[in-house]
C-alpha cells in the first residue's frame, strides 16, 4: 500500500507540474529552444534514495513536438539532504510542495519538479492507521510512560520560546535532515511548545546575544573516549545514561541534550536520538501492555511512535498539564481516582 501510495503523489505532482508548465511552453517554442533546467547546474548523486525505480530518478516530460522547439520538464527525486540546500537556492518562480503535517516534500516551478526521495518514510511516519482510541485508554497510556522510577513529577519542555536543535561534534547531512523532520513531527503534536523547523545551529554556539533568541537542544556526537572523559569529569546527577545491550555507555541525556558516540549505525543513532528527545521532553517510563509503542518494555523492539504514543503525547502538550504534576494530580486532571 505504502509503495502505491508513494507513486500516487509523484503521479499527481508530475500531472501538476505538466499542466502549470503549458503557460511557459509558447515562449521557448518560438524562441526554438529547448529547456533542461536544473537547479545548481547538476544532478546530484542517487545512489543512496530510497525508490529502486531507476528511471524515476531522473526524468525528462515532453510537452511538445521535437521539430517545434517543445519545452522539456526536468523531474528529479534528491536525497533530502540535497532539498534542504535546494530551498535555500530557490528562484522567485519556485514553490515548496508540503503535506498536510506541513513536511516539505519537493519543489516545483513552471519548468521542473524536484522531489525527495524518502516519501514513504514520511508517509510511515506521519500517515495514520485510521485507529480511534477511547481517551482513557489515551491517558492511561500517557501516565504509563511518564511516570518512571526517576520521574515522580513531570518536566515539560518550556513554552517562553521556541527551540532549536543544536547539532555539534561529528554529525553529517543526514542528521541535519533528521532533526529537521523531528521538529516538524514535534510541532504536529504540541499545542504548546515549538521547535524551529527550518534552520538547526551546526558546530560553535553564538554566546553573545543581546537576548538569547532560542532554547536551544544540543545534540552532541563525539567519540567513545570523549563521552567517557564526560562523564568522568562533568557527569551530573540528573543525566540519563543511555547503555548497549552489552551495557557498554553509548550516551548520556538531559533536560536539554543528548550526547551520542560516533560508532552507531544510522539506525541506531536515530533510534536513540529519538528515545533522547522523548526522554527530554518527559517522557521517562514503560510501557508493559501496548506492544506497538516505542516504549514498550522489550527496548529497541519498536523504533517510530505508534499512533497511541502520539495522542498521548498530544495531551502532555496539549496544555492541560504542567511541570510539577504529580501522578495523583494528573490523575485527578483527567478525572480518574486516584
Amino acid at each position: 500500500m505504502k509503495i502505491k501510495a508513494f507513486y500516487l503523489v509523484l503521479f499527481t505532482l508530475i500531472c501538476a507540474v505538466m499542466m502549470a508548465g503549458c503557460t511557459g511552453q509558447t515562449g521557448d517554442k518560438n524562441s526554438g529552444m529547448v529547456s533542461n533546467h536544473t537547479v545548481n547546474g547538476s544532478v546530484p548523486d542517487v545512489s543512496s534514495l530510497t525508490s529502486t525505480d531507476e528511471s524515476a530518478k531522473k526524468t525528462l516530460v515532453h510537452t511538445g513536438p521535437a521539430e517545434t522547439g517543445g519545452t522539456y520538464y526536468n523531474i528529479r527525486i534528491v536525497p533530502a539532504s540535497e532539498l534542504d540546500k535546494l530551498q535555500k537556492e530557490m528562484g522567485p518562480d519556485e514553490y515548496l510542495i508540503k503535506n498536510d503535517k506541513d513536511y516539505v516534500l519537493g519543489i516545483v516551478s513552471s519548468r521542473g519538479l524536484t522531489l525527495r526521495g524518502d516519501l514513504m518514510q514520511i508517509e510511515k511516519e506521519t500517515g495514520s492507521t485510521g485507529k480511534e482510541f477511547d481517551k482513557e485508554d489515551v491517558v492511561l497510556h500517557l501516565l504509563d510512560i511518564t511516570f518512571g522510577l526517576d520521574n515522580s513529577k513531570i518536566k515539560l519542555f518550556k513554552s517562553d520560546k521556541k527551540y532549536q536543535f543544536w547539532l555539534d561534534g561529528y554529525y553529517t547531512d543526514s542528521e541535519i535532515a533528521y532533526v529537521k523532520n523531528l521538529s516538524t513531527m514535534f510541532n504536529s503534536l504540541s499545542g504548546t511548545t515549538e521547535f524551529e523547523d527550518e534552520d538547526v545551529i551546526l558546530g560553535f554556539l553564538q554566546s553573545n546575544y543581546e537576548v538569547i533568541p532560542y532554547n536551544y537542544y544540543n545534540i552532541k556526537i563525539f567519540t567513545e573516549k570523549m563521552l567517557q572523559q564526560y562523564y568522568d569529569d562533568k557527569k551530573k546527577d540528573s543525566d540519563h545514561l543511555i547503555k548497549n545491550k552489552n551495557g557498554v555507555l553509548i550516551g548520556i541525556v538531559n533536560d536539554d541534550y543528548i550526547y551520542l558516540v560516533n560508532t552507531l549505525s544510522e539506525e541506531d543513532q536515530r533510534y536513540y536520538i529519538l528515545k533522547g528527545l522523548l526522554y527530554s521532553m518527559g517522557l521517562h517510563g514503560v510501557s508493559y501492555k501496548n506492544k506497538e509503542s516505542i516504549f514498550y518494555r522489550n527496548e529497541g523492539m519498536n523504533r517510530e511512535l505508534s499512533d497511541l504514543d502520539k495522542e498521548a503525547i498530544k495531551i502532555l502538550y496539549g496544555g492541560g498539564l504542567k511541570t510539577g504534576d504529580t501522578l495523583e494530580a494528573a490523575r485527578k486532571t483527567f478525572g480518574l481516582s486516584t
